[in-house]
Formats: C-alpha cells, sequence, structure tokens
C-alpha cells in the first residue's frame, strides 16, 4: 500500500502541474471555446478530487480501486463532452437534440460529478443538488407555485449537460478563468512564504496591545484573504498560530476560535482579491473585478473594525496584557524582508483598480512578476527556485479542485431552476410576503441565504442565493451591485452562522471549543457584516457609489457607528456596562450606520452621553478605591 500511496502522490502532483500550466496557457491564448475549455478543467478536477479527498473505507485496496475507477470515468465523461462542444456537433444538438450515448454520458458525468462533491465538500451540497434534480423531474406533481410542467430525462440532460446553461455555465467558468488564476497566485506567493510574513508583520504590529494575538487574527486574517479566498482555509492557515497564543494569554477557547472564524470570514469579503464568489458577482453584474473592489472596500473596513473593537475591549474586561516587545518580531526587520511580496500584490491592486485590466490577465503578469521577484530578490530567508515553481504549481491545482466542484455542482442547481422557471417564482413569493416594503424583503432575503449556504462552500452557497433571492431585491428598485453585494454577504456569513457553520467548525477543531458555542460567539463578533448590508441597499454611498462629498459623510458615519456597536455588544468601556446602556447603545450605533444626517446626530450624541457616562463612572470608582485604600 505505501508503494501504491507514493505514486497517488506522484499523480496528483503531475497532475497538478498540467492543470496550472492548462489554466496558464489558456489564459494567454483565450482562443478556447468556452465549454470546451471549461470541460478540460472540470476533467483535471475530477482527475484530482478522488485522489486528495478518497473515499474513507476501512479496505484501503477497495478505496484506492474506487478512486481510479470514478476518476477515469469522471475524466473520461468529461471530456467526451468538452468535445461535443465543437461547434459544428453543437448544431447537430440544436436541430435534433442529445442523442442515447449523449444521455447516458451526461448522466453518468452527473453522478460522478455529486460523488466526487460529497468527497470534496461534504453532504450539504450534493443533497440540494440532488433534491433539485428531483424537482425537475417529479416538480409537475407539485401544487401551487412549486409546479411547472414535465421534462423528460433526456430534456433535463440536455440543459445540465450540453449546455452553458447547467455544469458548463458561468460558474464553472469563472471558475475556469478568473478563480483559476487567483488560486495560483495566492499559492505562488504561499510558497514563497508571504502567508507566514503576513502572521509575523500583523504578530509585529500588534501582539504588544491588550488584545494581543486576537488582534494579530483579525488583521492577518484580513490580509491573508489576498492570498487564500476562502474562510476555512484561512482559519486552518492562520488559526494554528493564533488560536493556541489567544488561548496562552488568557482567551477562553470559545472566544479563541470564533475571533478566528470571523477575521477568516471576512478575509472574503476584504479587497483587493476577496473570494471566488466576488469574481462571480462581477461576471454576473457585467463589471470589471476592479469595480466590485471598490464597491466592497468600506463594508470590508467595517466588519473588521467592528469585530476588532470587539476583541480590544474583550481584553480590557478581562484584564489581559500583550506580549511583551522582546518576544515580538522586529516590526521594521519583518517589514522589510517582506517588501518584494507587496511588489505583485501592488502590481495586482493596480491591474485591477486603476488599469482595469480583466482579472485573469491581471492574475497572470502578477503570478509573472513573483517569480522574476522572488527569482531576483531574497524573500525572508529564502530565494524561489525552480522546484518552487513546480510545487506552486501542483498546489494551485488542489486550491482549484474543491471551487471546480462546487461550481460544477451549483451549474446542476442552477440548470433546474433556468428550465424550470423557480427563479422567477421565487421572486412572486419574496414580493408577495414583503407586499412592496423593503425592509421584510431585506429580512426574508437575508434569512434565506443563511439557509441556503449553511454547509455550502462560499462558492456555491453565493451562486445559489445570487440564482434565487437577487432578482427579488432588484426588482424592488435596488441597484444590481447593493442587492448581489447584500447577498454575497450573507452568503459568506452562513459559514459563521450556527448550526452549521463550516469556519467556526474549522476553529473549534483547532481551539478545542464546543462547536455551535463557537458559532453563537462568531455571531455576535460578526455582528456588523450582519448590520451593514441592509444600510448599503439604503445608501449606496457606502458602496462607494455617488459623489465623492456623500461617500465620505456616510463613511465616517458608519466607521464611528459601528465603533459604538462593539462596544455595545461586548458591554465593557471603561467598566463594565449594565443591560440599558448596552441597548441604548446599540440603538445608537444602528442609527449612525443608518444613512441620514439627522439619525447620525442623534446616535451620535446618545453615544457620547452613555459613554462620558461611563467615563465618569470609572473615575469615580477609581477615587473611591483610593479613598479606601
Amino acid at each position: 500500500m505505501e508503494k501504491a500511496k507514493k505514486i497517488n502522490r506522484y499523480i496528483v502532483y503531475a497532475a497538478g502541474v498540467l492543470m496550472s500550466i492548462f489554466q496558464i496557457y489558456s489564459a494567454i491564448v483565450g482562443r478556447f471555446i468556452p465549454g470546451q475549455q471549461r470541460g478540460v478543467h472540470l476533467a483535471f478536477a475530477l482527475l484530482l478530487v478522488t485522489f486528495l479527498y478518497p473515499p474513507k473505507l476501512k479496505n484501503e485496496k477497495l478505496s484506492l480501486a474506487i478512486s481510479y475507477i470514478l476518476a477515469a470515468i469522471g475524466v473520461a465523461c468529461a471530456l467526451f463532452i468538452a468535445w461535443e462542444f465543437r461547434a459544428d456537433y453543437q448544431l447537430i444538438l440544436v436541430r435534433k437534440g442529445p442523442s442515447q450515448t449523449d444521455i447516458i454520458i451526461g448522466t453518468i458525468l452527473i453522478i460522478c460529478i455529486l460523488i466526487s462533491v460529497l468527497l470534496a465538500t461534504g453532504k450539504a451540497l450534493p443533497i440540494i443538488a440532488a433534491v433539485f434534480i428531483l424537482y425537475g423531474m417529479f416538480g409537475h406533481l407539485l401544487p401551487g407555485m412549486l409546479y411547472h410542467q414535465k421534462y423528460k430525462w433526456k430534456v433535463l440532460v440536455d440543459t445540465l449537460c450540453y449546455s452553458t446553461e447547467g455544469i458548463f455555465g458561468s460558474p464553472l467558468g469563472v471558475s475556469a478563468t478568473y478563480v483559476a488564476m487567483f488560486v495560483l497566485f495566492g499559492s505562488f506567493l504561499s510558497v514563497t512564504g508571504c502567508g507566514q510574513w503576513f502572521i509575523d508583520i500583523a504578530y509585529a504590529l500588534t501582539g504588544h496591545t491588550r488584545s494581543g494575538p486576537a488582534m494579530t487574527a483579525v488583521v492577518s486574517s484580513a490580509a491573508m484573504g489576498t492570498i487564500s479566498g476562502t474562510g476555512v482555509a484561512n482559519v486552518v492557515t492562520t488559526g494554528s498560530f493564533t488560536i493556541p497564543l489567544m488561548k496562552k494569554i488568557g482567551y477562553d477557547p470559545v472566544f479563541a476560535g470564533a475571533v478566528e472564524a470571523v477575521a477568516s470570514t471576512g478575509g472574503q469579503i476584504m479587497p483587493p482579491v476577496m473570494g471566488a464568489g466576488a469574481f462571480i458577482l462581477a461576471e454576473i453584474l457585467g463589471i470589471s473585478y476592479g469595480e466590485v473592489t471598490v464597491a466592497a472596500l468600506i463594508p470590508a473596513i467595517l466588519y473588521f473594525v467592528a469585530c476588532g473593537v470587539q476583541v480590544h475591549f474583550e481584553a480590557c474586561r478581562l484584564g489581559l496584557k500583550g506580549m511583551p516587545k522582546d518576544q515580538l518580531p522586529k516590526a521594521g526587520k519583518t517589514f522589510v524582508e517582506g517588501i518584494p511580496f507587496l511588489i505583485p500584490i501592488g502590481l495586482l491592486i493596480w491591474a485591477l483598480v486603476v488599469a482595469r485590466y480583466s482579472a485573469s490577465y491581471s492574475g497572470l503578469i502578477s503570478i509573472a512578476c513573483i517569480v522574476v521577484v522572488c527569482f531576483l530578490l531574497r524573500t525572508g530567508d529564502k530565494r524561489m527556485k525552480v522546484k518552487d515553481v513546480f510545487d506552486a504549481l501542483a498546489d494551485g491545482a488542489k486550491g482549484m479542485v474543491p471551487v471546480a466542484m462546487a461550481c460544477s455542482t451549483a451549474g446542476i442547481i442552477i440548470g433546474i431552476l433556468t428550465r424550470t422557471g423557480l427563479t422567477l417564482r421565487f421572486t412572486s413569493i419574496v414580493l408577495t410576503v414583503a407586499n412592496g416594503r423593503l425592509l421584510p424583503a431585506l429580512i426574508l432575503t437575508m434569512l434565506s441565504c443563511i439557509l441556503l449556504g449553511m454547509g455550502l462552500p462560499t462558492t456555491a452557497a453565493f451562486i445559489v442565493c445570487a440564482t434565487l433571492c437577487a432578482p427579488a431585491l432588484v426588482k424592488m428598485g435596488i441597484s444590481s451591485m447593493a442587492a448581489y453585494m447584500f447577498v454575497f454577504y450573507y452568503a459568506c456569513l452562513s459559514s459563521i452562522t450556527p448550526p452549521v457553520a463550516m469556519a467556526a467548525y474549522a476553529a473549534a477543531g483547532i481551539s478545542g471549543a464546543s462547536a455551535f458555542k463557537t458559532g453563537l460567539y462568531a455571531t455576535r463578533l460578526g455582528i456588523g457584516g450582519f448590520i451593514v448590508p441592509f444600510f448599503f441597499c439604503y445608501n449606496q454611498g457606502l458602496l462607494m457609489q455617488g459623489s465623492a462629498g456623500n461617500i465620505v459623510l456616510v463613511g465616517v458615519s458608519a466607521l464611528l457607528g459601528v465603533i459604538v456597536l462593539g462596544i455595545g455588544m461586548e458591554g465593557f468601556f471603561m467598566k463594565k456596562m449594565n443591560v440599558i446602556e448596552r441597548i441604548l447603545l446599540i440603538a445608537a450605533a444602528i442609527a449612525m450606520v443608518y444613512p441620514g444626517t439627522l439619525t447620525d446626530i442623534i446616535g451620535l450624541a446618545v453615544a457620547v452621553a452613555i459613554l462620558a457616562l461611563n467615563f465618569i463612572n470609572n473615575k469615580r470608582a477609581q477615587h473611591h478605591h483610593a479613598a479606601e485604600a
């Protein structure tokens, strides 16, 4: 078996390198028929997934055999259908429909995808996809708004496998282009030690503060979003360092896990790279990725400020102290060592936001920059070697696999929704229940996104939620940017919302705390993310839309509001607050975040009064204790 495992590692490494080379080549050449390029991308993913996530059976030989069989069948089917996307055969499909052979191979591919995504991401996504397939087959038997006309299996397979409305649709297209390039970008940065540098620089800057390692988790996880873009990956990467340190200085394991889960989830909404869902958002809206990152900037800052404030005042409440400076990395030295990392990151930001190049081209030139810079300059204690390039190519492909599987499975769901027209009926349901009122529609959409996203990878969660929920908000008059960004936020936040909170579960696994309690605490720490999206639907200044004066005004007001919100949620400023003070402070914070001059003035006045009273009471208590002493 050891020999077989060694062979598997070679297969994974070689296939990973080839997959990444194909992605780079297709980005440079750009002459592939979309369905064919997506098919090859899916074939590589199906080859790798069964070796990276093999079936967990007691009999290792049987598990290995299943991996080989599943990989061979999946690759063959994906490549066959990719070949069917050639122009001459597409004309035959339009006139005559798929042949019996096409139907059989399409059915087998669907089964292979469902099994593979089960292995890669867990039960939730394949179960949801299976339910939608059953709905497509038997929805004509259902009553009311769930009813649709009867479809033969041939029609459903045609939609799912031989068109760009199903498996080979936009989600897989985004995975095969934008996401692939940025996963590779992150992989190249990681292999040079950039991930550890982010942690070291954050630790050097914040480790001495009261909140110490907890603030390090907030800062480093925000930065790690640049090279990761997935909450669970961020948790595993930075959490293995920050969570033990948080526990060491006195934080409760539940709190330590929650901080890391919230900060890591926020990495998906933090520009310049964000999560894979942001690429799909840009594709849906038909705008440049740079425009998405600009719109996401203020809400992301508000999210992390709210989290950071709670982390700081929790440390104050517990009377904690930071780490001694002599035990921390030297900030200046650490920063200088990481300057080579800033060159490709700076180039990426310039390419996306200033030059407005496509996301694929921006990622491509940034990867080239990493290779050139890190071959010429020493980063930390090493210089990039040829082996590092191949390692980055192999690791990048591994990072593409879960996204590709999630996108292909989400394509199944979208194909069924498109064919049956359920999206339009769901929009009608939301509009009917909301009765023309925006706030109930937003609340209903938020709950739908969180429920639909539970247990799903963020990319799949966003695709499903964007297809079902966002159109209703657009119909109510909200701009497309605000509507889809609203959905994007709650699709991300579903990973910290109990009962199924994947990022919180990953953090709890490291901290040793209760997964459910960690999820509950994470929801509290992430309160800024749950509130801010409501307000950018009312005033798009928070999305950098409109006049500069309005953007600055609502941005500053919202920033002060989330600071006050964090204090109110934590219930501590100079001293512990009572329930009434906390309620008034939270209400004042909401008034300040809500765009409007009158609400800003009222909220600020209430907040200043309560915080001043807390300060005065603390001074009196100190004088009283001093007098008694």
